[in-house]
């Protein structure tokens, strides 16, 4: 049911409903009016389950953490300041720029995986055709002569009667590990060793760590902006996360500040932030703006994200373009190698 509500459904909702509430239309009337423009029928049946306990007399933020995938907890508990404030329309307001600006960080990362992942599907294409219909036709006839095969060609060929030899086998294993991952994706020991992963992995792990430093600036910049506690803030911006090393590094930073040790100082000495990230949170401090710092951390980091992104884009594309090309060509070449032999064996 969930499933079917898509990042733009809530983002439209947020949007439509800021704009709704800023022209003073009561958060009843707003809701109803949503629920007519809302296209998204599972969408449509949670808005209405909380306009029905709004109108019993429930708050917004409650009625909203009902739903925790849709609503996360920066969501409820910057709705239940704007309650407290009386200003809940900025406050949605920030939070669907939230929303763009996490998504579009979000969209810059998958996109980037676009590319190389059809390059790669379109070179496990060609491989597959010269495994089982090319490099076959080569060896019937090499088979049906006494030509001597060189090195290269020998292996080729005998690497592609293995797999066609072993292609259940194969797709079995294939299988079964891919079932074992599918299972294992949500479990905690499989998760924090993937993240270790990847963050150790050459220029993958700055991309990483950029996006991550942007998107949670982000969220500590809007918790703060609503004038929610430092810790509370740092509690709930650790959530937003998915990477459970990062979420291990703010853990500590938490336990260090409730000991009395300030942001800057913690983060400072941390293994993913860097120290212009402590830098600014310093002056930050001494300015009383957090939350404008933080903001303009997002920004400098998510420029960076992007960057890094274009830079490491740029250099994969023709890498792994090369290396299908290399692969392909030796295939070719240990193919052809024999050619020689053979012309001289029909006497050409």
């Amino acid at each position: 049911m969930l499933n079917s509500i898509t990042h733009k459904d809530i983002i439209e909702f947020n949007k439509t409903m800021s704009l709704l509430l800023i022209s003073k239309i009561s958060i009843t009337q707003a809701l109803e009016i949503l629920i007519e423009q809302i296209k998204n029928t599972n969408f449509q049946q949670i808005i209405k389950k909380v306009l029905n306990d709004v109108t019993r007399g429930k708050t917004l933020s409650n009625s909203f953490s009902k739903y925790p995938k849709l609503f996360p907890p920066i969501y409820i508990a910057n709705i239940k300041i704007g309650e407290e404030t009386g200003n809940i329309a900025r406050v949605v307001s920030d939070y669907t720029t939230y929303l763009e600006k996490n998504q579009n960080l979000i969209r810059d990362l998958k996109k980037a995986a676009r590319y190389p992942i059809l390059v790669l599907l379109v070179s496990m294409a060609v491989i597959t055709f010269m495994v089982f219909f090319l490099i076959p036709t080569f060896q019937n006839l090499f088979s049906s002569t006494k030509v001597s095969l060189p090195f290269v060609t020998q292996l080729i060929i005998d690497l592609s009667r293995f797999i066609e030899n072993h292609l259940i086998w194969l797709i079995l294993i294939l299988g079964a590990l891919t079932s074992i991952i599918f299972k294992s994706k949500d479990s905690i020991a499989f998760k924090n060793i993937i993240d270790r992963l990847l963050l150790r992995t050459p220029l993958v792990s700055k991309l990483i760590i950029k996006n991550l430093m942007a998107r949670f600036a982000l969220s500590m910049s809007i918790l703060l902006k609503s004038r929610i506690t430092l810790l509370e803030a740092l509690k709930i911006a650790r959530n937003t996360s998915s990477n459970h090393i990062f979420k291990k590094e703010v853990d500590t930073v938490i336990k260090r500040i409730i000991k009395g040790e300030s942001l800057s100082a913690n983060t400072s000495t941390s293994i993913l932030f860097d120290k212009t990230f402590s830098r600014l949170l310093f002056a930050g401090e001494q300015t009383a703006e957090l939350d404008k710092v933080f903001g303009m951390i997002s920004d400098y980091y998510g420029k960076e994200f992007e960057y890094q992104l274009d830079v490491i884009t740029s250099l994969i594309e023709p890498i792994l373009i090369l290396v299908i090309g290399v692969i392909v060509a030796i295939i070719l070449i240990a193919m052809y190698l024999p050619m020689f032999d053979l012309i001289n064996y029909f006497g050409v």
